[in-house]
């Protein structure tokens, strides 16, 4: 309840011309656009305080948070009205944000984690060992990492310290998502909307055959395979 307090009163402290944003202070059906669009009234040391987490601004909403699966998001790029949110918001999961490894430390102590995004590079830290840190007080949970530092050897470092995948930067948020959630109990909306593999490697033979001007064996070449068997996969694929 002290909390709860502190935060009204820097409401009234920060926002005494902005009573139009007043009804948001204790009211949770507002979007994370819209909170997104009240934080910017409020100066920095404000906002540590009043920015507990990304979809919720009060202690009732983060009673009935703590009830619901929870992802971590620990990466200084992603913000309240990042696509991202929005889209883990709408799959009905509670969202937590930090910006700095001592963020994500103090997440990690404070709730269980069953999702994390992870950035490689933090301004106070390295985004491996955030990841080892998750996979060591939340076992079970899944992460991704989401990195603009994206390498081979950073790859396997990830791994090896518990990362499910590695993505590089910039991913598309419905892939990032459907990866994330896949096989952990979570079944995304948009999943089926992604085509099968198969189809992607056909279309890829196509392409690459037709760019060679429908020449067999120059094709194959491109393609990395022998001659006959592209020509096998051209003869039974009615795709191709």
């Amino acid at each position: 309840m002290r909390l709860e307090r502190s935060r009204m009163a820097l409401w009234d402290t920060y926002l005494p011309d902005a009573m139009y944003l007043r009804p948001m202070r204790t009211n949770p059906t507002y979007s994370v656009c819209d909170r997104a669009i009240l934080l910017d009234f409020l100066p920095l040391e404000a906002k540590e305080m009043v920015m507990i987490d990304a979809d919720l601004m009060h202690s009732g909403a983060h009673q009935a948070a703590a009830r619901r699966i929870t992802a971590l998001i620990v990466d200084p790029e992603v913000g309240l009205a990042s696509p991202l949110v929005e889209r883990l918001v709408d799959e009905g999961l509670h969202v937590c944000l930090a910006d700095s490894a001592e963020a994500a430390e103090r997440h990690l102590r404070e709730r269980e984690i069953s999702f994390a995004v992870v950035e490689l590079v933090l301004d106070d830290g390295d985004g491996v060992e955030i990841v080892e840190a998750i996979a060591n007080s939340n076992p079970g949970c899944r992460t991704l990492v989401h990195s603009r530092f994206c390498n081979l050897s950073n790859a396997v470092s990830a791994i090896k310290a518990g990362a499910s995948d590695v993505l590089p930067k910039p991913t598309e948020t419905d892939f990032l998502v459907a990866l994330l959630l896949d096989n952990a109990g979570v079944e995304p909306r948009f999943l089926s909307s992604f085509p099968a593999p198969n189809s992607v490697r056909q279309e890829h033979i196509r392409d690459v055959y037709m760019a060679c001007g429908a020449n067999v064996a120059r094709a194959a070449r491109q393609l990395s395979m022998h001659r006959r068997t592209l020509q096998r996969l051209l003869k039974r694929s009615p795709m191709l």
